[in-house]
C-alpha cells in the first residue's frame, strides 16, 4: 500500500510534508524564544502582579464606622478615577494602608499579615514561571507563527482571498492586544479590590479571614481574562467577515440585538469573576463591539451593492477556458 502511495503523485502527500515543516520551523523559534523567556520570567510575573500590589494599598472596610466609606463606595470611586483625574491635572492623593483599627486588616510589609504570594507544593512556583516564560515566547513569537500559517495558506488562495484574509490576520492581533490591556489596566484591578473586601479582622468571637493568593491561581486567572477579553474583541471582525461571505447582514445583526445583548451578559457571567464590575466590564465593551459590527456589516453591504451596480462579477473557481483558470497550489495549471 506504501509502494502505491509513492507511486501516485498526490497533492495531500506534497502539502503534509510542507506543513510538517512549517510546524518544525515554528516549534524551533519558540523553543529558542522560551529560553531568554524563562530567564526573566521572575520580573514578568512581577509585572503582571502589579494589579494585585496595588489592590492591597486599598484593603476594603468589613465593618465602617461612621462617616467612612463602606468597600462599595471604595470600588466605585476606584472605578471612577480610572477614566477620570484631578480638576488641576495632578494625582489624587493615595489613601494610607494602615487603617483604623478594627476596621480593615493592615497588609502593609510590616504588619501582621504583609502581602505576599504563597505556593502550596514545592514545584508550583517552577512550573508558574515555565507557564509564564511559554507564554511570552508564544507572543514573542507570534508574528513568525503567523507568518509560517500565511506562507502555507496563501499558495492555496485566489487573489481575491487573499485580499480577504490578509487585513483579517493584521486586525486580529491589534484587537486582541486592546482587549489584554482593558483587563490588566482597568477591570482586573477593581475585580481584585471587589475580592480583598472579604477579609475580616480577628476580633472577639471570630477569626481573621485574609487572602492569601497562590502564584499559579493568580496567573491561571489572569490568563483566563487575558484571553476571555482578546478573543471577545475579535467580534467586530468576525461578523465583518460574515457579512462579506454574505452569511450576516446588518439588518438581521440590528434584528438579533436583544437576543445578543442577553448573551452577552451570560457570557460575561461565565468567564468573568464573580463580581459586577467584571462582568460589567465585557458585557459593556461587547455590546459597543456587537452595534460596532452592524455598522461594518452595513458598509460592506453597500461596497458589494455598487461592485453589483458597476457590472463586476464574482470570479468563479471552476471555468471553461483554460487560459482563464487561475492556477494555486490546489488548483495546478490544466
Amino acid at each position: 500500500m506504501i509502494k502505491d502511495i509513492d507511486n501516485t503523485k498526490l497533492p495531500l502527500l506534497e502539502h503534509l510534508v510542507e506543513l510538517r515543516r512549517r510546524l518544525v520551523r515554528s516549534a524551533a523559534v519558540v523553543l529558542i524564544a522560551f529560553l531568554p523567556c524563562f530567564y526573566f520570567a521572575p520580573a514578568i510575573y512581577n509585572f503582571l502582579a502589579l494589579p494585585l500590589y496595588d489592590a492591597y494599598g486599598l484593603a476594603p472596610v468589613e465593618e465602617p464606622e461612621e462617616g467612612e466609606e463602606t468597600w462599595i463606595e471604595r470600588t466605585l470611586s476606584d472605578a471612577w478615577m480610572l477614566f477620570s483625574s484631578s480638576p488641576d491635572g495632578e494625582a489624587a492623593p493615595e489613601e494610607p494602608t494602615g487603617v483604623t483599627e478594627g476596621a480593615t486588616i493592615d497588609r502593609s510589609a510590616d504588619s501582621e499579615y504583609p502581602p505576599r504570594f504563597i505556593f502550596t507544593s514545592p514545584q508550583e512556583a517552577f512550573l508558574t514561571y515555565v507557564k509564564v516564560g511559554f507564554f511570552l515566547s508564544l507572543c514573542l513569537s507570534l508574528p513568525f507563527l503567523v507568518w509560517q500559517l500565511w506562507a502555507f495558506v496563501a499558495p492555496g488562495l485566489y487573489r481575491r482571498e487573499k485580499k480577504l484574509v490578509l487585513p483579517f490576520m493584521l486586525v486580529f492581533p491589534l484587537l486582541f492586544t486592546l482587549g489584554a490591556a482593558m483587563v490588566y489596566y482597568a477591570f482586573f484591578p477593581v475585580a481584585l479590590r471587589f475580592f480583598l473586601g472579604f477579609q475580616q479582622t480577628g476580633d472577639f468571637g471570630q477569626l481573621p479571614i485574609v487572602m492569601e493568593v497562590r502564584v499559579s491561581e493568580y496567573f491561571s486567572l489572569l490568563l483566563k481574562l487575558l484571553f476571555a477579553f482578546g478573543i471577545s474583541f475579535q467580534l467586530p471582525l468576525v461578523m465583518t467577515l460574515l457579512a462579506r461571505t454574505g452569511m450576516v447582514t446588518a439588518e438581521g445583526l440590528k434584528e438579533k440585538r436583544k437576543y445578543a445583548i442577553v448573551a452577552v451578559f451570560v457570557l460575561a457571567a461565565v468567564i468573568t469573576p464573580p463580581d459586577p464590575f467584571s462582568q460589567l466590564g465585557l458585557a459593556l465593551p461587547l455590546i459597543l463591539l456587537y452595534e460596532v459590527s452592524i455598522w461594518c456589516a452595513r458598509i460592506t453591504e453597500r461596497r458589494k451593492a455598487k461592485v453589483e451596480e458597476a457590472g463586476e462579477e464574482e470570479e468563479v473557481e471552476e471555468v471553461d477556458d483554460p487560459q482563464a483558470y487561475e492556477e494555486t497550489d490546489f488548483n495546478p495549471a490544466r
